[in-house]
């Protein structure tokens, strides 16, 4: 598997050796689009009632920078039972659960998804209906999600009575798809390497200093 698969099981941090100038790079990352910018940003364009936009608002607060809606629906439809005005007392789980499926048809595609199965479903839902190997993805993911993340192919043949050549075509398909899919979207903090010393090649002689700022 590709690296983002592999993060999707065990994340890494990433680095950066440019020491030079820290504040203000950090200062230009907070200029890019945060995921939940370009949520919102679709949701304007989405034609939908001033009640299902408040829905949409509370569910894209809830989703974190990989993609995923960490906010359970019940806590969404608590929210609006406690609130001021009337018209949102009336709202019901299955309103919200219908404007959940709406979000999940924004860009980037996988994301407001619960768990890493209904991320793969809605991507492999958003293929061509006659996209090879697609009902085999689909069942991979729905059922048998966990013996994919352990490599456990032995085991995937025998539940689903496959051969190894379908189901390593129904894997490659299925490694096409993004399992972080906020993570195209948000942008990166920076991190920066400070290092104790410092080693310069000069006339021929390698030298080595401390560095003052980290004494």
């Amino acid at each position: 598997t590709d690296s983002s698969w592999d993060d999707t099981f065990q994340h890494g941090p990433s680095t950066n050796n440019n020491h030079t100038d820290h504040s203000s790079m950090e200062s230009n990352d907070t200029s890019e689009e945060s995921l939940q910018d370009h949520l919102n940003w679709q949701l304007n364009l989405t034609p939908m009632s001033q009640v299902d936009q408040l829905i949409a608002e509370n569910i894209i607060d809830g989703i974190d920078n990989n993609g995923y809606l960490q906010v359970d629906l019940s806590d969404i439809y608590q929210h609006f039972q406690n609130a001021s005005e009337q018209a949102l007392h009336e709202v019901e789980t299955d309103e919200i659960e219908v404007v959940l499926r709406r979000i999940q048809q924004f860009d980037p595609p996988g994301v407001a998804a619960r768990n890493l199965s209904e991320c793969l479903n809605i991507q492999l839902d958003q293929l061509e209906s006659d996209t090879a190997h697609l009902e085999t993805a689909k069942e991979i993911v729905t059922s048998h999600i966990q013996l994919l993340g352990s490599h456990d192919y032995r085991n995937l043949m025998r539940k689903m009575k496959i051969s190894e050549a379908l189901l390593q075509k129904a894997i490659t398909l299925i490694l096409t798809l993004n399992p972080q899919p906020g993570a195209s979207i948000t942008p990166n903090n920076a991190e920066y390497i400070i290092p104790d010393v410092f080693v310069e090649k000069i006339n021929g002689y390698w030298q080595v200093r401390l560095n003052g700022d980290n004494t």
